[in-house]
């Protein structure tokens, strides 16, 4: 009897550990701020899947790129979210550090060639958040 409702007592703690989980996501979603339309982001995918084949990475490589990439970029689109509640000056300030974060991780991995195509395609990416925020460079 005590094996099951330690069972039963388990179940309902995973149970309501995966409620809390799910509603702490569905805050989450409510407060984020989409900086580009979906097509943004596909047109944004497919140019970022040009350069990558550029820097002719090998299947292992480009999965770490990819990995590193979508960590950060992760990270930079959640800075505007609404609980954040940062101040535009702030926002900016962390997401050029973001920026010098994910260009270290990325200089590990890659040969100096590689990271000059990142850099320089990043920095478009960049450049586009920069104008659609209202920023200066």
């Amino acid at each position: 009897m005590k094996i099951i409702l330690t069972v039963f007592a388990l179940l309902s703690f995973a149970s309501l550990n995966a409620q809390t989980q799910k509603e702490k996501l569905e805050e989450r979603q409510k407060n984020k701020v989409e900086i580009f339309t979906s097509d943004e982001n596909d047109n944004l995918q497919f140019f970022v899947d040009e350069q990558v084949e550029k820097m002719k990475l090998s299947e292992n490589l480009r999965d770490d790129y990819y990995m590193i990439l979508g960590y950060h970029t992760n990270k930079m689109g959640r800075l505007d979210d609404k609980d954040a509640q940062l101040s535009e000056k702030e926002v900016k300030n962390k997401f050029q550090a973001m920026i010098q974060k994910l260009d270290k991780d990325m200089k590990e991995i890659l040969t100096e060639d590689q990271f000059n195509i990142h850099q320089e395609s990043f920095s478009k990416i960049v450049t586009s958040v920069y104008n659609r925020r209202g920023w200066s460079q």
